[in-house]
């Protein structure tokens, strides 16, 4: 059988050749023709010659994306976002994990350029990524998420993070509260750092101090490390009313230990972060801050499909998204006035 071309297509379509062109070449074309175009190349089994459209140019289709973690929700509902964009820009990606790994990150940027990719999404594990010079050196764009690269010049798109943990502290000093914990990692990483002074300086200008330092400590950024660190606050002779958790993995294994320990010491009011999954199988529905995870993905995916194409400035660009904080049931964030 003869393989299909663009002229059956035309013959099935009535478009030009110009058109057909533009569509499997990623180009902007009108939506009813999109439309026309796929269906003639479904009924003509049509197949995109990939190899030839690289040659003339001078691309290879194909993006990298490296996670910092590949099991991490946040990450993973990203690259479902980013990936349906891309798919119709006419872009394949290729999927690194970094593990939680500096040297595995660079190894997998090292992979993503051997394999002349177009554009490298990357959520970063830390605020310095090695190996993005090369990137430069051959003209392949980067843009990164959920944190700026602090040693390369390269478009990023984060939340608000100090106001998203403010918003939280917010409402539950309107609540009553004045002893009020953060579950969160260490400094050294930008998400956590921001959102630790968030924490602090809406606690001290709702309360006029600072946080006590028993409840602002340091926990492994995983859901072993929220579990343990409620149950360091729980434990504790003064034990705070309220808890905000800084990520995802702190307010399930947060919400574990509250599940496990409550019966027994007075569990304290609760704002977890991210996950609406989470308010669909917990009672009370619980309050949470909520990134804007799809609006990342999309913001993402433009920003590098711009890059691309040579549509975007010489100075690398900072997209700061909002947060929304979902409030659920009274009970999850009022203060017991029992324990006051």
């Amino acid at each position: 059988m003869v393989p299909a071309t663009y002229k059956d297509i035309r013959r099935l379509t009535g478009l030009s050749l110009a058109t057909i062109s533009k569509h499997f070449n990623g180009g902007n074309v009108l939506y009813a023709n999109r439309v026309l175009i796929d269906q003639a190349a479904r009924d003509l089994g049509y197949q995109v010659n990939d190899f030839a459209r690289g040659l003339r140019s001078r691309r290879s289709m194909t993006l990298g994306v490296v996670l910092a973690q590949l099991n991490s929700t946040f990450n993973t509902t990203i690259v479902a976002g980013m990936e349906e964009r891309l798919r119709e820009a006419g872009y394949g990606t290729i999927i690194c994990d970094s593990r939680g790994s500096a040297a595995a990150e660079t190894e997998a940027l090292q992979f993503l350029i051997g394999k002349m990719v177009d554009g490298i999404v990357i959520v970063p594990v830390g605020d310095r990524v090695d190996g993005l010079e090369v990137a430069a050196e051959r003209g392949v764009p980067v843009v990164a998420i959920d944190r700026p690269i602090a040693n390369a010049a390269v478009d990023a798109v984060v939340i608000d993070n100090r106001a998203a943990i403010a918003s939280a502290v917010e409402l539950l000093c309107s609540a009553g509260h004045t002893d009020l914990a953060l579950l969160a990692g260490p400094e050294v990483v930008f998400t956590m750092r921001e959102r630790r002074i968030g924490f602090r300086e809406t606690v001290k200008r709702r309360t006029g101090r600072l946080p006590r330092r028993a409840l602002v400590g340091v926990d492994p950024i995983s859901i072993e490390g929220g579990y343990a660190g409620m149950v360091r606050l729980m434990r504790l002779e003064a034990p705070p009313t309220a808890v905000v958790c800084a990520n995802y993995e702190f307010t399930l294994g947060a919400t574990i230990a509250l599940n496990e320990l409550a019966p027994d010491l007075p569990a304290p009011a609760l704002v977890g972060f991210d996950n609406l999954e989470l308010a669909r199988v917990i009672r009370p529905r619980p309050t949470l801050v909520v990134q804007p995870v799809a609006q990342i993905a999309a913001k993402a995916a433009e920003l590098i499909l711009q890059r691309i194409a040579g549509q975007a400035g010489a100075e690398p660009r900072l997209e700061v998204l909002g947060t929304e904080l979902v409030v659920g049931e009274a009970a999850t964030y009022t203060l017991r006035r029992s324990r006051a």
